[in-house]
């Protein structure tokens, strides 16, 4: 086992969530998707099947085929049903699965529907979990950071092309995403495809094919949970500065997600192979345990300076994870485009130039006293304000 253990580690590690964490299943529901129980704080998300053979049963199908199509119907799907003489009870076999909802009262008095849903990531069979490929791309823009702290020739190189794109003010918005994504690819490519592989003609792979990536050398599995998980449909509320007086500002958006609650964990394992990782100097777990913690720190203390000042409450917490994960986290959470810069001032003032450009067309127009990144994305829960996303890897031992 032992000389196993040369060659590989595998450990199983706890994902912790410090904030409420969404991670998308790409899956967003109309108000006449899902049922909202507004007195009681409830959304029931459906099984379209057994939903559909409700209607079928109880003929119903012209009364929901006509209120489908109204534009102008504002009765949310729950107060239709209601309206139709049933109710939760009566459809409990089609509900697929159910969460609270966490909003102001305010807006539970002015809403009957919660706009769109976006739902999170689960089984076919319902449960909850984090899918591997959204760890392992955690990992992945971690190692990058550490990396480019040991290549100060690579972070220059690199940092020259961005500084380029991000002033041009000749490139249109999706042109200046289209560059930084090839900048993201090649940086990608240098660092990490190390590996040097023949192809079926014994002939050597390019380093810009993916085959030749060190992250083939690591391996994650979806992280599970060992209890029910849960979860709560919240609000977005995004922090920022008004663009002409330059006071902070919340603003309470109309975009609803399902979180996975503070204090829940998932459990994956995770697996190196040594001979693999080495080549960029990773031989332990621990070794990527702190590299996360080293992008982490990074991406803290430009959030913290941006905004920790002004909305001091969203950060009562963040000493408590290392990670970011899923949706709703910003961009400087999963690329490391600003960890090129040689300073930090440099690298706000690339964030500020590329979202000048990217968002030219809202008229987002950020002046001196203005900072970046531009919004710090929270939300909140049982009365506190948290940042989203975050989360604390480590080792279940």
């Amino acid at each position: 086992m032992k000389e196993l253990d040369n060659f590989q580690e595998i450990k199983t590690i706890c994902i912790e969530c410090v904030s409420p964490v969404n991670i998308a299943d790409g899956v967003k529901l109309n108000p006449k998707e899902y049922l909202f129980d507004r007195k009681n704080g409830m959304v029931y998300f459906l099984n379209q099947l057994s939903w559909h053979k409700f209607i079928y049963s109880k003929k119903l199908l012209s009364s929901y085929e006509k209120y489908m199509t109204d534009f102008r119907e504002k009765r949310s799907l729950f107060e239709w049903l209601s309206d139709s003489g049933y109710g939760i009870e009566d459809v409990k076999f089609a509900i697929k699965s159910s969460t609270t909802v966490v909003l102001n009262q305010l807006y539970f008095q002015e809403k009957k529907t919660l706009n769109e849903i976006i739902t999170q990531e689960r089984l076919s069979t319902g449960e909850i979990y984090l899918p591997g490929s959204s760890i392992k791309g955690v990992i992945r823009t971690a190692i990058l950071y550490a990396l480019l702290q040991k290549n100060p020739r690579v972070k220059e190189k690199y940092w020259r092309d961005v500084y380029k794109v991000t002033n041009d003010r000749y490139l249109k918005p999706n042109q200046v995403k289209a560059e930084l994504g090839k900048i993201a690819k090649n940086l990608e490519a240098e660092l990490l495809h190390k590996l040097n592989l023949l192809d079926e003609q014994g002939r050597g792979l390019k380093g810009n094919n993916a085959v030749c990536s060190v992250m083939r050398g690591i391996s994650c599995s979806d992280a599970n949970a060992a209890n029910d998980i849960a979860t709560a449909v919240l609000q977005k509320v995004d922090c920022t500065y008004d663009k002409k007086t330059g006071k902070p500002k919340e603003s309470r958006l109309p975009i609803f997600r399902e979180c996975v609650l503070p204090n829940n964990k998932f459990y994956c394992s995770l697996k190196i192979e040594k001979s693999i990782t080495s080549v960029i100097g990773i031989n332990s777990i621990d070794d990527l345990l702190e590299m996360l913690e080293g992008f982490f720190a990074f991406t803290k203390n430009i959030f913290g300076n941006a905004f920790a000042r002004d909305f001091s409450n969203a950060f009562h917490n963040i000493s408590e994870a290392n990670a970011y994960i899923g949706s709703n986290t910003g961009f400087l959470t999963k690329t490391v485009i600003a960890a090129l810069a040689p300073s930090e001032r440099e690298a706000v003032a690339a964030i500020k130039s590329w979202l000048n450009v990217a968002f030219r067309d809202h008229n987002h127009i950020i002046m001196d006293k203005h900072i970046s990144p531009r919004t710090l994305k929270t939300t909140y829960y049982n009365g506190k304000q948290y940042i989203m996303g975050l989360v604390k890897v480590y080792k279940n031992e």
